[in-house]
């Protein structure tokens, strides 16, 4: 099993591993709907970084689970067909449907990520009116700027803010700053943030 960061994954709860106490909220988000999302950091041989969601911004609790704990894997572009509108109008899922139709122009491996991948996986209502609309591209080959400023622009048309992270083999960066064709910029790798010039460096 392969687990990327923004990877959603129910759980075995028995499992966490914290080296500081587990909030209450924590335990009881879990006993609703033991769903946690992949981390993007630096975890012990046989475990996984995992983050565990709230009901407010605020309500974010890092932690390790032992890779044997973990009952279900869900990629964030596994959620593309998952479609909320059906029975919950929302400006942050009307904006995944028009959203999907952009990136799929381009033929990218893309998914929701955030409150609308999270809410979409685990059943869990977290996307509220004020959300934004947080989308995973995956982009194994260099990205032309041209690209990056087209998709930008039409993402203009959602009614709710996108912003669009996308992950190379090497770390992830935002859209929007790759956009601006000033370098370096910020990678999110497994080992920290590094500022570099080629997000796709050998």
């Amino acid at each position: 099993m392969v687990l990327d960061p923004h990877d959603l994954v129910e759980i075995d709860t028995e499992n966490l591993i914290s080296h500081s106490p587990i909030p209450a909220w924590a335990m009881e988000s879990l006993s609703i709907e033991p769903y946690v999302v992949v981390r993007r950091a630096h975890a012990p041989s046989g475990q996984i970084a995992i983050g565990i969601r709230g009901k407010s911004r605020g309500e974010r609790f890092a932690a390790f689970l032992p890779e044997h704990a973990v009952i279900r894997q869900i990629k964030p572009e596994h959620l593309t067909g998952r479609h909320l509108l059906k029975y919950k109008q929302s400006p942050v899922f009307e904006s995944l449907e028009i959203a999907g139709e952009i990136l799929n122009r381009y033929q990218f491996v893309w998914g929701p990520g955030g409150s609308a991948g999270f809410e979409l996986a685990s059943g869990v209502e977290t996307v509220t009116a004020k959300s934004d609309l947080d989308l995973i591209v995956r982009a194994i080959d260099p990205l032309p700027i041209n690209t990056a400023i087209q998709i930008l622009s039409d993402l203009q048309t959602c009614p709710a803010r996108a912003d669009v992270q996308v992950e190379t083999p090497k770390g992830a960066f935002s859209l929007a700053e790759y956009a601006r064709n000033t370098f370096p910029i910020l990678l999110k790798t497994q080992n920290g943030p590094l500022l570099i010039e080629n997000p796709w460096m050998k």
